[in-house]
């Protein structure tokens, strides 16, 4: 009775997407990229979470990825904290022109490892498109290493990085929904 019910609709397998990380770090842009392959510089808050999916294919068969799109502000946590369950994989974007935007990720990574202990997650630096880098790559990598994530860089401006992230993310997400499979056998 207690045991996580697998969703699937048609041939699909779905995966839950968790994007996290402070406002104005570009969540948002980052999926609407992925999704639509559109990009805006028009900045509009995010209220609680916007929901994106994007359908993939796989040896094995066709897939959804289901994006939960986070806002980022301290007011939304509660929100968060209810809709992180039955995440696959996670990530926490931040922006590499904002030294503030960086400093907050431990948190988030708290916030998510509280709700989703052994979900892994993937650091994302965003707009490296831009001259005004405030945060080495070298020195995002290092943190991220400590901290037992793993870390890509993109550009939703450019769509750089997009394929890595998102190959990162899905990879992490089959992984985990193997791993409670085998568990639960």
């Amino acid at each position: 009775m207690g045991k996580d019910i697998e969703v699937k609709f048609r041939d699909y397998e779905v995966y839950k997407l968790s994007i996290c990380g402070p406002g104005q770090a570009g969540k948002t842009s980052l999926c609407k990229r992925l999704v639509h392959n559109k990009f805006t510089r028009n900045y509009k808050e995010t209220v609680g979470a916007e929901f994106f999916s994007y359908r993939f294919n796989t040896k094995k068969g066709k897939n959804v990825g289901l994006f939960y799109d986070f806002a980022g502000q301290q007011r939304f946590v509660s929100v968060r904290n209810v809709l992180y369950s039955g995440t696959d994989a996670a990530a926490v974007v931040f922006d590499v022109t904002k030294r503030d935007s960086f400093r907050s990720v431990a948190q988030y990574i708290r916030e998510l490892r509280k709700k989703l202990k052994d979900v892994e997650i993937t650091i994302v630096g965003n707009k490296i498109d831009s001259k005004k880098r405030e945060i080495s790559f070298k020195d995002a990598k290092r943190i991220a290493e400590k901290l037992g994530c793993k870390y890509v860089e993109t550009s939703a401006a450019t769509g750089e990085g997009l394929g890595e992230f998102f190959k990162t993310l899905i990879h992490s997400a089959i992984s985990y929904k193997k791993k409670k499979v085998s568990v639960a056998e």
